[in-house]
């Protein structure tokens, strides 16, 4: 079977589809739109991906922008934030992951340029991919702001490529349901900015 068409078919069975949200842990639920595509781009990936939030635009940046969070973070051991200049910011990292069978700790280097209230835009500087580029934008809409993002992953050409494929298929759905449900558990609280 052709790679290409093998990703097709995956692409529609695991990232378009209709989930369920819990609402603060009370057995409450709201039906959330999660859309994820993935494309192969000569040796990388295009993502592009969106989730429809309870919170207000204000509100979704000061979540999408907390990049000191004392909040627990999957495979995050250490974070530092330093402002480069006005709107930039680099976000240092120790990473822990696991794939299948295979740990891996990894330092992690992301600068992010600011654009406040409507999103950001990133890139790695150093981390597990040789390419790791995109893009967050947040879309006011009735009842909410929608989450769009957009990235570009170029893998190590050291990473086999059904490592490569088992985290496209299943890891980043999974991240975009976790993210989905934090902003939904963030949907009374309002920032100082926001006031």
């Amino acid at each position: 079977m052709d790679a290409s068409f093998a990703m097709t078919n995956k692409k529609i069975r695991y990232w378009l589809g209709l989930i369920i949200i819990a609402w603060g842990g009370f057995g409450l639920a709201s039906a959330a739109v999660i859309s994820v595509e993935i494309r192969r781009s000569g040796d990388g990936f295009d993502i592009q991906g969106s989730y429809m939030s309870p919170l207000t635009q204000c509100q979704a940046y000061a979540l999408l922008t907390n990049f000191s969070s004392d909040e627990p973070s999957e495979g995050i051991k250490s974070s530092k934030m330093t402002r480069l200049a006005d709107g930039i910011i680099r976000v240092e990292q120790l990473v822990e992951d696991q794939f299948l069978f295979f740990s891996t700790r990894f330092e992690s280097i992301i600068d992010y340029t600011e654009y406040p209230i409507r999103g950001i835009d990133f890139r790695q500087v150093k981390g597990y991919f040789k390419e790791y580029r995109g893009s967050w934008r947040l879309i006011p809409k009735e009842g909410g702001t929608l989450f769009t993002y957009q990235a570009f992953i170029l893998p190590e050409s050291s990473i086999p490529m059904f490592l490569i494929e088992h985290f496209m298929n299943n890891r980043v759905q999974q991240r975009f349901e976790k993210m989905a449900n934090r902003a939904n558990q963030k949907k009374d609280f309002i920032p100082e900015r926001c006031q």
